[in-house]
């Protein structure tokens, strides 16, 4: 028998509350009066309000951004002008404990890292003796602050290191080539449009799926794999198991354990050590059900100069802020002030609104979210570049992963520039970066999509990874005793995340559906389902409602314009010393994943 159920009058998506029918008598009335010539017209203000805030596609983006690192490779450098401004492990007089008799071993300056460079030269009026008149002065002005590699005013400060743009989804590449490294080097190369990644574990009846990042997948669900031979010659490709269980005895393993009978393989079928999987919801529709797997394409929205970068008042981080006076650094400065960290409390402000329209995201509709994308530009040259770019599963606790050997992940789509400075006898060359022009595509996170609930899932954020040249600093980045699996060409080195999501519109978690494509005001994002035979949409909320789940959108609206408020804390890890897998997932490397 088919269930129905009677709907009170209310808004046209799940959820929502009931609009009022009551007629209402009294003084409190929320309407005014507006002559025009002969004719009155009554405008309730509440709907005009929630008219107009509903049809505005201007939305003005900012938010708090925190610094959030710990500069822990220390090193050596030749080229003079850096040395002398290394926060030195010793003070500068005698060689520090362990370090093969160097007296100038040290840290790079934070101001290498820096949102917010400090190391700025200006004009400075120096008093000087002697007389004047009432109708003369002559100023005694100077230069202070200037650096022999890079001048940098404080107009350019902000610009330097980093820039920040508003980028959007376009496209999504089934075709980004991906590797994943064991323990050992031994190295898996795959495609996105693959899947994710699984270590087997051969348990006599059954197998247990180990996967690096979160598999998305439940007891119940179904897993297609490909990877593995039947009787030692045909490879297994796109076999689907049901997964029997998810999950061990560790804290949140379910989310990334699985485990799978061999009684539904066909007898001598031997899985891989490395095998990738895809989820799959209904083995009786195995096409319309199994995820697809892709990584996002951004495009940039905005200009090198379009956002205004400066400190938060009266805040005071909580990490410590590490300087001392060196006794002597290499230029046999006495008493010379270094720093080594310094966090970064500022705020970013997107000068000029941001207007929602003309734009399509990879999913074919109008986008409900941009991105905060913030992308080193090395402007001193100090750090290879561009930078590569790779996901959480290309990050290990005592291994550097061969997806970033070579230079087949470097983001190429990045400009750069070069220039060379000469001390003595010696030219140093330095590569350092330029603003993006509008429309620059960049590599996004890696995403699983499934069409039957028209739902994306991040798989894993991507990641900038960038290293010093030894020549300009040698922390050991190519020393494979120092790092397994380090080379010239796989230096270890320091990763932080580029994009950052701001969401504009929400859509509906509900998947609304039609067999008629005469419901009115049919959706941008609706699809219509040939195995099913249904249109098939996510309702897009009104701004203002938040559904009983916490969905929803609920921005200040002004002048036409919604302000909307991203705080960001932006974390720049040491590849080497930071421990990637300490949040319950720690056990897990006896899996050497």
């Amino acid at each position: 028998m088919e269930k129905k159920k009677i709907i009170l009058p209310s808004k046209k998506f799940f959820g929502s509350s009931d609009e009022d029918l009551n007629i209402r008598l009294g003084l409190d009335e929320s309407r005014n009066l507006l002559r025009e010539g002969d004719r009155t017209i009554i405008l309730d203000n509440s709907v005009l309000f929630a008219k107009e805030r509903n049809e505005s596609p201007n939305y003005k983006i900012h938010g708090k951004l925190k610094m959030v690192f710990r500069n822990m490779y220390s090193g050596e450098t030749t080229y003079d002008t850096l040395r002398e401004r290394l926060y030195l492990v010793g003070d500068g007089t005698a060689a520090p404990v362990g370090y093969n008799g160097s007296f100038f071993v040290g840290f790079l300056p934070y101001d290498e890292f820096a949102f917010l460079r400090r190391d700025v030269f200006r004009e400075v009026n120096l008093i000087t003796g002697g007389t004047s008149s009432l109708n003369s002065y002559t100023p005694n002005i100077q230069l202070t602050g200037t650096n022999p590699h890079q001048s940098i005013s404080s107009i350019e400060a902000p610009y330097h290191n980093w820039n920040i743009y508003l980028s959007y989804v376009y496209s999504g590449d089934t075709q980004f080539p991906m590797k994943y490294t064991l323990s050992g080097n031994t190295v898996y190369s795959f495609m996105s449009g693959d899947g994710i990644p699984f270590r087997v574990t051969d348990n006599g009846s059954t197998y247990t799926l180990t996967c690096p990042v979160e598999h998305g997948m439940v007891a119940g669900e179904y897993i297609t794999v490909s990877g593995g031979t039947l009787n030692n010659s045909v490879p297994v490709s796109g076999r689907t198991f049901l997964i029997t269980s998810v999950g061990d005895s560790f804290y949140r393993s379910e989310k990334f354990v699985l485990e799978i009978n061999k009684s539904e393989m066909t007898s001598g079928t031997t899985l891989s050590t490395v095998v990738f999987g895809k989820r799959c919801i209904n083995k009786t529709n195995i096409t319309g059900t199994t995820s697809t797997y892709y990584v996002h394409k951004h495009k940039t929205l905005t200009e090198e100069k379009d956002y205004i970068l400066d400190k938060v008042g009266f805040e005071s981080p909580i990490w410590e802020y590490e300087r001392k006076l060196l006794l002597e650094n290499s230029a046999g400065t006495n008493d010379y002030l270094v720093e080594r960290n310094r966090m970064e409390s500022l705020i970013y402000d997107f000068k000029n609104s941001f207007v929602l329209t003309g734009l399509t995201n990879n999913l074919g509709y109008l986008p409900t979210e941009v991105y905060v994308t913030v992308v080193l530009i090395n402007a001193n040259g100090y750090f290879d570049y561009p930078p590569k770019v790779g996901y959480k599963f290309n990050f290990h606790d005592s291994w550097a992963d061969a997806h970033f050997n070579g230079t087949s992940s470097i983001e190429t789509t990045i400009p750069t520039t070069g220039f060379s400075r000469t001390i003595g006898a010696t030219t140093f060359n330095f590569t350092g970066g330029t603003e993006l022009p509008l429309n620059t595509i960049l590599t996004g996170a890696f995403i699983e999509y499934n069409e039957y609930e028209l739902k994306e899932r991040v798989v894993s954020e991507a990641f900038h990874k960038f290293s010093n040249p030894t020549n300009i600093f040698d922390y050991y980045q190519e020393d494979s005793d120092y790092y397994s699996g380090a080379s010239p060409t796989n230096k270890t080195g320091l990763y932080y995340q580029p994009h950052y999501r701001v969401k504009l519109r929400q859509l509906s978690p509900y998947v609304e559906s039609s067999r008629t494509n005469d419901v009115y005001g049919l959706p941008q994002n609706a699809k219509y389902s040939e195995d099913e035979r249904l249109w098939k949409w996510h309702d897009l909320y009104d701004h203002g409602f938040i559904d009983p789940d916490g969905f929803g959108t609920n921005f200040p609206f002004m002048n036409y314009t919604h302000y909307v408020k991203n705080d960001i804390n932006f974390y720049l890890r040491n590849e080497r010393l930071y421990t990637n897998k300490n949040d319950g997932i720690k056990k897990f490397d006896k899996f050497d994943c």
